[in-house]
């Protein structure tokens, strides 16, 4: 009888385990899901429209709801390649932000070098006076990989307090779509 108590309750034990097990992989496919629905309509979204305000507005909307900042602007490198203007921003003082000479500050040196700006993985360039709160840049490619500008991200939301794994998948979807679809569209 005691054996028998016995392998009962290690049977019991056991499948306690695999259902641990079971909803571990079920929160982690859940978690994929929500990943794989949110590039897909990203993707859809950043497609639907010809018109650059109306673009602007969906990268604003994409990285309010999915990322979660209101704080962000949308730059443009110029034809000389020199410069970044500023094209749409939400909850920044856009006066500071109008013209960044390439290779300046965190914004000026993703637009240089192309590489992707998360402040959480410490190495930073050297930030301007304009750039303290800054969480993530994202340089936006257009046709043969090169840069079309950037997306700057300052401070997060509350409910959200920093960047998660798969906000950076959403930040390659960007920038291997946002400015190809961008340097398709003609300014205002």
């Amino acid at each position: 009888m005691t054996s028998d108590r016995s392998k009962l309750r290690a049977e019991n034990e056991a499948l306690r385990h695999q259902v641990a097990t079971l909803r571990q992989e079920l929160r982690c496919l859940e978690e994929q899901t929500s990943l794989l629905v949110n590039l897909c309509v990203t993707s859809h979204r950043l497609h639907e429209t010809a018109n650059r305000r109306e673009l602007l507005d969906i990268l604003r909307e994409i990285i309010n709801n999915i990322v979660g900042s209101e704080e962000l602007g949308i730059f443009e490198l110029d034809a000389k390649r020199s410069a970044l203007s500023l094209v749409h921003s939400m909850g920044i003082d856009p006066a500071g932000f109008q013209s960044i000479p390439l290779g300046s500050g965190v914004i000026g040196h993703t637009a240089l070098t192309g590489k992707t700006f998360i402040a959480s993985d410490g190495a930073c360039p050297t930030v301007t006076g304009l750039e303290p709160g800054l969480t993530a840049c994202i340089p936006l490619r257009c046709f043969g990989g090169h840069v079309w500008g950037v997306i700057a991200i300052f401070g997060m939301l509350p409910q959200k307090p920093a960047l998660k794994p798969e906000d950076r998948e959403l930040f390659a979807l960007l920038e291997r779509q946002a400015g190809m679809v961008l340097a398709m569209t003609r300014p205002d």
